[in-house]
């Protein structure tokens, strides 16, 4: 992509940080800050247009931070204007070393980012709407889980350490029935859920193909759509398990450091975990990832070296059944086994 003005934005809660600049001259750039809201970005569209008329020299660059990108988002969509959402981690790793920082210096920083990787740009594309909806319900359903914990597990604590104590009754039942009312919300999310899959037909046939595979659960299969946009931010299943925290890296310097492949810390923890629960339920109901485990187990291979492997392969039977649009087939393995 070869684009000519460069717009970097910094987003925040109430504001909008902004700085353009052509790419012929960096150093003549143009500063100003600007309300994050539907009238706030069209009057920053209004302002780069003053200074460069042709709009599709244009590319915005922003860091994704969630849900104070969202209304930028959509009013560059609905213009017609490329808009690039990069990890904040990269830009930052990518500025170098800095010591100082503001708004108004970051969002040239991500400007000069934006032109300097073009080559790599991945522009935003706006979400199916149901898949918004679900991601919502999904936040929501996460929030609540971690209030269960957060109420069940101090007053499991608060009972073992003071067994008749009438406050520690007292809170124990209150939070009993506080619990009670949110995993029934939690029901209630589940199902609105399912109504939501049910009636977009392009989602509800990627989710009865995800769920197909051995293993693969109903929560497991809402989150991978989430987290993979319907499957359309990832091209290939390595850059899928990157993403989940799973794939493993070599980690080799000159002639001193040869350590083991590792996975990185850099992944969806959320995934991670639910994939780590996927490959449990492999071995234990596919006879082939049975076999395999074991084999590997036998051979001497670390436990938990041979669930990652569980992992990546049940990412690859994921990718395959999208791909290939046919669900998974548990007894094709078995099929070719007795052929031979």
């Amino acid at each position: 992509m070869k684009k000519k003005v460069i717009i970097g934005i910094d987003f925040s809660k109430l504001t909008l940080d902004v700085t353009c600049f052509s790419i012929k001259n960096t150093d003549l750039k143009y500063y100003k800050q600007f309300l994050n809201s539907e009238e706030g970005c069209k009057e920053m569209i209004k302002w780069v247009r003053s200074f460069y008329p042709q709009s599709i020299d244009w590319l915005f660059c922003g860091e994704y931070t969630g849900i104070y990108t969202m209304t930028t988002a959509l009013v560059l969509n609905e213009a017609g204007l490329d808009l690039w959402l990069e990890n904040p981690s990269q830009i930052k790793l990518s500025s170098g070393f800095n010591r100082d920082k503001n708004d108004k210096i970051d969002s040239y920083r991500i400007a000069l980012y934006a032109s300097r990787f073009m080559d790599r740009v991945k522009l935003y594309k706006p979400k199916n709407d149901v898949l918004l909806r679900i991601r919502e319900l999904v936040r929501y359903k996460d929030r609540l889980t971690k209030a269960i914990t957060q109420l069940s597990v101090p007053v499991k604590e608060l009972k073992r350490v003071k067994k008749n104590c009438e406050t520690v009754t007292y809170i124990d039942e209150s939070s009993k029935e506080i619990i009670y009312a949110m995993k029934a919300q939690l029901k209630c999310i589940e199902n609105k859920m399912t109504i939501l899959l049910n009636n977009d037909p392009e989602l509800k046939r990627l989710y009865n193909l995800i769920s197909s595979v051995v293993g693969v659960g109903m929560q497991t299969t809402i989150y991978l759509l989430v987290y993979t946009n319907g499957f359309e931010s990832f091209n290939n299943p390595r850059q899928l398990s990157c993403y989940c925290g799973i794939a493993p890296f070599a980690k080799n310097s000159g002639t001193s450091i040869r350590s083991k492949t590792q996975i990185s810390h850099y992944a969806n923890k959320k995934l991670k975990t639910l994939l780590h629960m996927c490959a449990l339920n492999a071995i234990r109901y596919d006879p082939v990832i049975k076999e395999y485990y074991e084999r590997k187990v036998n051979e001497g291979k670390h436990k938990m070296k041979v669930i990652n492997n569980v992992k990546n392969k049940i990412i690859h039977r994921v990718c395959a059944v999208v791909q290939s649009g046919e669900k998974y087939d548990k007894n094709y393995n078995q099929s070719l086994t007795l052929a031979a």
